[in-house]
This record gives C-alpha cells, sequence and structure tokens, in this order.
C-alpha cells in the first residue's frame, strides 16, 4: 500500500511538470494550445520547425499528438501532421524546388514566413539571405527529412536532433527530449543565421570589389569567405584574391581553376623558393599550388606578378 501510495504522488508530479523552452511551451490540453505538430520520435524538421516559429511568434503553446483527425483546428498552425500547409505527408509532398527537393515543414514555413522572419531582425538583404539559407539550409533539412539521400553526399543536414529521442535503457520522457532537442537545435539556428548574414554580406564586397579593380587580383583588408563568390564574379580577369590573414601575413590565393603557382614554386624548398623570388619574407607554399603566403602586402603582389611572367 505504501508503495502505491509514493508511486502515484511520482505520476501526478510528472503530470503537473512544465516543459518549457524560453517561449516554447508544451501543452497535453488541446484546447491551450495554438500550435500543433506530431507526437513520438522526433527529428530535425519538426524542432528546426518549431525553433523558427518561435522566433515569429510571441507565445508558443505547443501540443503534439498522434494525429487531428476530427479535431478543431481552428486558430491553430499545424505543422508536420495533419496533410495541410506545412505538412509534405501528403500524395505530392506539397511541391518540390527546380532541383528535385521536396518542401519538408521547414522548406514551407521558411518559404511563407522566411522574408517576414528576416524582416523583423532587420536583415538589409533580405531576398539574397533568404534564397542563401534556403539553399544552404534548409533544403537539406529538407532532402534528410524525405530520405532524398542522393542530395546529401557533399552534405551534413543538422540530424543531431535525433540523437536527443529518449534511448530504450533511459529513464528520459519524450518530453525531456524533444526540450533538449530544442534548446541544441536553437543555438545550432543562432549560429547559421550569423553565418548566413556574414557569408551574404561578404559575396557583395568581394563582388563589388573584383568588379573596381584594373588589376588581375584584388586586396582585402581582412579574410573573408569567398568560394560562393567566385562562383558567380563577373570580372572574368581577376585570377587572385589577396586577404589580410589572422595569421599576421597575406595570403594569395588563386581562384582561376585552370590556373596554379608555377612549378619551381610549389616543388622547391621554401629557402630556395624564397631566394628565387627575392621574397625574403615568403611564409608558406600550399602543395596544391593554390595558396601563397608572405608577411607584407608588397610581397604578396610581387609573387603575383613573378607567376604571371
Amino acid at each position: 500500500m505504501k508503495y502505491i501510495f509514493y508511486s502515484n504522488i511520482i505520476k501526478v508530479v510528472n503530470i503537473m511538470k512544465v516543459f518549457k523552452y524560453k517561449n516554447i511551451k508544451l501543452t497535453k490540453q488541446y484546447n491551450k494550445a495554438n500550435f500543433v505538430t506530431h507526437s513520438g520520435t522526433f527529428h530535425v524538421d519538426d524542432v528546426i520547425s518549431t525553433i523558427f516559429l518561435s522566433k515569429i511568434f510571441k507565445e508558443i503553446n505547443l501540443i503534439r499528438v498522434p494525429s487531428i483527425n476530427n479535431r478543431n483546428i481552428d486558430n491553430k498552425l499545424v505543422f508536420d501532421i495533419g496533410l495541410g500547409e506545412f505538412d509534405h505527408h501528403q500524395k505530392n509532398r506539397n511541391g518540390k524546388r527546380e532541383n528535385g527537393i521536396y518542401y519538408s515543414s521547414i522548406g514551407l514555413l521558411w518559404k511563407k514566413y522566411g522574408k517576414k522572419y528576416l524582416e523583423n531582425i532587420n536583415v538589409k538583404n533580405i531576398n539574397k539571405v533568404h534564397e542563401y539559407m534556403d539553399k544552404e539550409l534548409i533544403q537539406y533539412i529538407d532532402a534528410t527529412d524525405n530520405m532524398q539521400m542522393e542530395y546529401l553526399k557533399s552534405k551534413t543536414s543538422p540530424d543531431f536532433v535525433k540523437l536527443c529521442n529518449p534511448e530504450w535503457n533511459e529513464n528520459v520522457t519524450e518530453e525531456e527530449g524533444f526540450i533538449h532537442a530544442l534548446k541544441l537545435a536553437d543555438e545550432f539556428w543562432n549560429i547559421y543565421i550569423k553565418h548566413a548574414l556574414a557569408e551574404v554580406e561578404a559575396i557583395e564586397i568581394i563582388i563589388k570589389k573584383t568588379n573596381e579593380t584594373r588589376e588581375n587580383y584584388a586586396i582585402f583588408d581582412r579574410e573573408l569567405p569567398y568560394r560562393k563568390a567566385i562562383e558567380i564574379l563577373k570580372n572574368k580577369s581577376v585570377e587572385y584574391l589577396i586577404f589580410k590573414s589572422r595569421r599576421n601575413c597575406y595570403d594569395i590565393r588563386i581562384i582561376d581553376k585552370k590556373k596554379k603557382f608555377k612549378k619551381e614554386i610549389i616543388e622547391n624548398d621554401i629557402e630556395e623558393t624564397r631566394r628565387l623570388l627575392n621574397i625574403n619574407d615568403l611564409v608558406y607554399v600550399d602543395a596544391h599550388g593554390k595558396l601563397c603566403c608572405t608577411e607584407t602586402l608588397d610581397s604578396a603582389i610581387n609573387l603575383i606578378k613573378y607567376n604571371n611572367k
């Protein structure tokens, strides 16, 4: 009898426990929920979708249910369940991109609310950031959830969320696991949006600077991510980018796919290369022939001139 009494107390405590993260609150009462998604095993799609919605709407009272059959969904945003606007489990999977990747819930939500979210956080170039996020992150979450593995060969999707589901041998509730997943996904989202904003800005800086230069190189006073920018450069005469490195030197990067540093620069001992080029502050030569580093800007420019002889 004593065991039954304490067991009942534990059950009551578990029922009363509030599962909450920031402005997201899990509820068991359907009439109090303003957002609905599926229960059971959670995935990166529904977890990231919840985090994204929490950045647009002030209060998320979320209920996770097996189905919404015969339930009133008025004044509720339903996602990843119910075959509605933000679900992708119906016959046609609710649309796909031109590249063949079907939308999952986060893709559908990003398509509708993404620009509003970017406007709310005062993003300058909304269209470009919206496109970047979809191209570099959102569509790969979609591909993961739609089991389109052929699109994921060279891309890592944040499917770490699945690891937060309770393991068979641990005493963790589904709600506790979901809250833990939200915390990880929130941190990931905040880091990724910061990255996206920085990269889009860097692309604009590189394009502007390369358009302005009259040389076959462009000089930048700091390191910038450049790989996506060089794919859309209009000034095709630019073959090199020079960056002031965080290592207190100047990185000379060849961006012309057909071009490399000369054989004697790549293959010789660095001391011998310094004598050959008369560049005493040459710091590093990449074995692949695409990167060299010097201590001064003048030396970086001289190295380019030598390579173009």
